[in-house]
């Protein structure tokens, strides 16, 4: 459990990021957003629509939540942006995406994932077979023995308990131990926009705090991150700025102090139900 101290360090890390920017961001003196997307809106397969228009910007090293109820577009929002999507016959039919300028808006996950971009769906998605080892080199072996020792060195420093069990099998770790090991692998080539949605669905309320914190110290190594979450108390308190949905529109956003100790949250979950 990080201490007050370390809280306060992360928080501080975060609203002053060590951040990439092109040469013309530093002549204005402004860093490009890690994450933007603008105006978007999706159409499934049957020409139903998804997202209706939906924009929202990330800054490097920030932590953003997606509020909203059930059905509001948070899961189609970050998986238009991340690309998988295409995978389904889903497509982005108006809007654009842009991962550190970079227009991605038509990329596949493997082109969004090389432009930076770490997803961790919902239902902790692990390799049951492999060990915890194997999992965290599963979609991609880290180049160079150093390289990698790097790298899992950073993610078990993060969660101690998957380095007391990395030569176990990750299907017979608990639930909250399973959603570790999913944000581990999504973190073993430093992505600089992690996406996690769901994080603390079916786990524990004890679970819910320690992943938070987890997710705070992220941030402050420089990643920006976006949470889907129901946990709304955990992840108010982590985030720095937040975006309610509501029938696949932006109902409302601002910094996260704005949805603290205040109806907005509860009056935005009612309107989208």
């Amino acid at each position: 459990m990080a201490t007050a101290q370390n809280e306060m360090r992360c928080a501080e890390l975060r609203r002053d990021p060590a951040s990439p920017v092109d040469s013309a961001a530093a002549a204005t003196g402004h860093a490009i957003p890690a994450l933007r997307a603008s105006g978007l809106k999706v159409r499934y397969r049957n020409g139903a629509v998804g997202i209706e228009d939906v924009s929202l910007t990330v800054n490097p090293g920030q932590i953003v939540a997606l509020f909203g109820p059930n059905g509001a577009g948070k899961t189609t929002t970050v998986r238009a942006i991340s690309g998988f999507l295409r995978t389904e016959g889903t497509k982005i039919v108006n809007g654009r995406v842009e991962i550190f300028g970079k227009d991605v808006t038509a990329a596949e996950p493997h082109e969004t994932y090389a432009a930076g971009v770490a997803t961790v769906p919902e239902r902790r998605k692990v390799f049951s077979s492999l060990t915890v080892d194997d999992n965290l080199v599963a979609l991609g072996a880290l180049p160079g023995r150093g390289q990698r020792k790097a790298a899992y060195d950073r993610v078990y420093d993060l969660f101690p308990i998957l380095a007391e069990r990395r030569g176990q099998l990750a299907g017979r770790l608990s639930g909250g131990q399973q959603q570790m090991l999913a944000i581990a692998r999504s973190l073993m080539r430093q992505p600089r926009v992690l996406i996690i949605d769901e994080m603390t669905l079916g786990l524990h309320h004890s679970l819910h705090e320690p992943l938070f914190v987890a997710v705070r110290q992220i941030a402050a190594q420089g990643p920006s991150v976006v949470i889907v979450d129901e946990s709304t108390g955990f992840a108010l308190k982590v985030a720095d700025y937040c975006y309610l949905l509501g029938a696949g529109q932006v109902r409302d956003s601002g910094p996260a102090e704005k949805f603290r100790n205040n109806d907005l949250l509860a009056v935005g979950y009612v309107e989208g139900d």
